[in-house]
């Protein structure tokens, strides 16, 4: 199989740093993004210790011009961006009833805007290059909602209506 650069999104934890993991394995080239440097630094670390390639841009997903600097940074790491995998995510669980606007603001900011400002970072370069993927991850909260989860459940089914159109 053929190298990819691959660039993931939310990869200091979770199925962001397990799915960085087993790419670079596979013989991919990462970039991986996330806010939390420590985090960012230890999973290079541990894919470069095991030959894999990889380098990592500290990225608020929330911040259109970081995001922008991030398709950049692939572009001058390794000359091109074949996968850009929008993964960043968060869950912050909260009742309606407690009014708590900034929680949903940023579930929106993280959830929505980071995977539109991935699209919009990654897309001119794949037309240009004539080729890549975009993946956007979400959950299955979607579509069945739990107590708590009211504003997270919105931006997945927002997220699947958009990557759908």
């Amino acid at each position: 199989m053929k190298s990819k650069v691959i660039v993931i999104t939310g990869a200091s934890s979770g199925i962001g740093m397990e799915t960085a993991k087993l790419l670079a394995s596979a013989g991919h080239k990462l970039i991986s993004a996330a806010r939390r440097e420590e985090k960012l630094k230890a999973l290079v670390t541990n894919i470069k210790n095991k030959n894999g390639e990889a380098n990592y841009l500290v990225t608020d997903v929330t911040k259109h011009h970081e995001v922008e600097k991030l398709a950049q940074f692939a572009i001058k790491t390794f000359n091109k961006i074949d996968v850009w995998i929008n993964n960043a995510g968060i869950m912050i669980l909260t009742s309606l009833k407690q009014k708590n606007i900034k929680d949903w603001d940023e579930t929106i900011d993280v959830n929505i805007k980071g995977t539109l400002y991935g699209i919009a970072a990654s897309l001119p370069l794949m037309y240009q290059q004539n080729s890549g993927h975009i993946i956007n991850i979400s959950s299955i909260a979607g579509h069945f909602a739990h107590a708590g989860e009211a504003v997270y459940s919105a931006t997945n089914e927002q997220l699947e209506q958009l990557v759908n159109h």
